[in-house]
């Protein structure tokens, strides 16, 4: 592409040629005649040429070579000010600085000085706190969509049960005004009936009385007229007695008063609340941050791990029946508790043993996955699994699997969740089911699942193993020893070393992220009695340990510095 860079000598002299070269101690454009005598000139020969090309590149990049104070040239370099100055600078502001030098020689091998290497660090880790500032706006805004769309269903559903609410009592009143109608009906049928027959009967005494009269004899009319006279007379207190206490029904409708409070004080469907909280989102500062991490080998990340028991408590019940199946860390480093034997409850309590509340669901819990500080992925044993605000209680999804659904696993907006003859299943946060990982996941005895970055990790307590694999399914390793007899809860640490808690060994287990060294961390003595889940808090390294009657252990996992 051909430059439109002008050379400034020749546009001194009003000759227009295009520049090749730029001096960026002059800043100022040459063409191929002017470049030549600019190099053979002694007080410019060492001045840095590059071409009109890579001058483009940093044509914008915002670099000052005038003093902001004098508007002239900076040349100068005052170390214990740490500024580039003018001539005009020295006299009145640095005469007194026993470090000024010229910017030249302050200037050599900026390239490969540590200010430069700190400067590409800072961008690098501002750069790497926005992207993760982005990531983290952009899962709000898809969790605030998911939550939008679950309070939008929640009101359709709301109004689909009103309506069939209303239709039914719509319905029983209709069937009660029918049978009413009826009744009312048939009375007045009862009536007209029994006034038909007896007109019937008078119209024929008349007709017999004419004839009478007409043919008759003497005797007969005497004799007929006296007991026909009887007869009219009964017919008539008959009647008499019947319309002296006839009935009138009026039907009519008074509508209850529920429904009409409904109609004349209700004037919203319900309320829309929006919480509001404030995240301080850490900031990781470069310096910081490269003087305080001491990076651990993988490897020695295992040998170094150790266990200290926080707090121990037993998990209140009533009837003391427990079946801790499932259990997880939240944020705030409050614990909560699983109870697979009936109870429709998930229990908190804080880390240090206090029950909080009990947590309504919507049937039995068998496992959770911790999606932020307010939103847990349920796995109910059955055929379903919800994801639940523990705020508001709010269902934000819901799915439905053909078979029974166990352990589930959360990792970078993915669930993942063990369903019986199917097998690993992986979700979005909408409950859209995104892959299935099948084959030997299918086939029965897997029941726990935890998750990182890039594998997937479960125990199979029928062939008394641990299997790894990738995000799609390929084998990474399989573990299995002597003292894995009956392989539950499962969880992993940063480094992807693996822990496993043992039902009938009564032990926890560390496996190395290889798969081929494991270490035995807490036993019987330790106070495992049929511990059945694990959860591991990366961020808060708190290690939670639940026994399937209703121990609890936290633990902080401390690397120590030597062995």
């Amino acid at each position: 592409m051909a430059s439109n860079i002008l050379c400034g000598p020749c546009s001194h002299v009003n000759t227009h040629k295009h520049a090749q070269k730029w001096c960026t101690n002059c800043e100022e454009g040459f063409c191929t005649d002017c470049e030549q005598v600019h190099r053979s000139m002694k007080v410019t020969r060492n001045h840095t040429l590059i071409s009109t090309d890579d001058y483009r590149k940093i044509e914008h990049v915002p670099v000052n070579l005038k003093c902001d104070t004098h508007d002239k040239k900076v040349d100068l370099y005052c170390k214990t000010h740490d500024v580039a100055i003018c001539i005009a600078c020295f006299p009145s502001l640095h005469k007194h600085c026993s470090d000024v030098i010229p910017l030249d020689e302050a200037a050599k091998n900026a390239k490969r000085s540590t200010a430069l290497d700190d400067l590409v660090d800072s961008i690098k880790v501002v750069l790497e706190n926005l992207k993760d500032f982005i990531k983290n706006r952009n899962n709000a805004m898809k969790n605030l969509e998911i939550e939008e769309q679950s309070v939008r269903k929640s009101i359709s559903e709301m109004r689909a049960n009103v309506n069939k609410h209303l239709d039914d009592l719509e319905n029983k009143m209709l069937d009660d005004l029918s049978q009413r109608y009826e009744n009312c009906k048939s009375k007045y049928g009862e009536v007209q009936k029994y006034l038909n027959k007896t007109e019937k009967e008078i119209k024929l005494l008349q007709e017999q009385t004419s004839q009478m009269k007409l043919v008759g004899s003497d005797l007969q009319v005497f004799l007929g007229t006296r007991q026909m006279n009887k007869v009219i007379h009964n017919e008539v207190q008959s009647v008499k007695s019947m319309t002296s206490t006839l009935q009138d029904y009026k039907i009519g409708f008074e509508i209850h008063q529920g429904i009409a409070s409904l109609l004349e004080n209700v004037d919203n469907f319900g309320k829309v609340e929006v919480e509001e909280t404030t995240l301080n989102l850490p900031f990781k500062e470069a310096k910081v941050d490269q003087a305080q991490i001491v990076h651990t080998p993988i490897g020695q990340s295992f040998d170094r791990t150790r266990l200290q028991l926080r707090q121990k408590f037993k998990i209140k019940d009533k009837k003391n029946r427990m079946n801790v199946r499932g259990c997880g860390v939240l944020p705030n480093s409050h614990v909560l508790i699983v109870d697979y034997h009936g109870n429709k409850v998930i229990m908190e309590y804080s880390d240090d043993g206090k029950h909080i509340r009990d947590i309504p669901v919507s049937g039995k819990p068998f496992d959770l996955a911790t999606l932020d500080s307010g939103r847990i992925a349920v796995s109910y044993g059955g055929n379903t699994m919800e994801i639940l605000n523990i705020n508001n209680k709010m269902v934000h999804a819901k799915v439905t699997f053909r078979s029974s659904c166990w352990g589930i696993s959360y990792q970078n907006g993915h669930i993942y969740i063990i369903v019986t003859y199917e097998g690993i299943v992986e979700m979005d946060m909408s409950g859209k089911i995104l892959r299935t990982i099948g084959g030997k996941y299918a086939q029965g005895g897997i029941f726990h699942i935890t998750t990182t970055n890039d594998r997937i990790y479960c125990t199979d307590y029928y062939k008394k193993l641990v299997h790894c694999c990738s995000m799609t399914g390929e084998d990474i390793w399989t573990f299995t020893d002597q003292a894995l007899v009956d392989a539950r809860g499962i969880s992993a640490d940063v480094d992807q070393n693996v822990f496993i808690v043992d039902t009938s060994s009564n032990n926890l287990m560390m496996i190395q992220h290889d798969g081929k060294v494991s270490k035995t961390l807490l036993t019987e003595s330790d106070g495992l009695d049929k511990p059945v889940p694990v959860h591991y808090n990366r961020d808060k390294k708190l290690l939670l340990v639940c026994n399937v009657k209703g121990d609890a252990f936290l633990y902080s996992v401390i690397r120590s510095e030597t062995e």
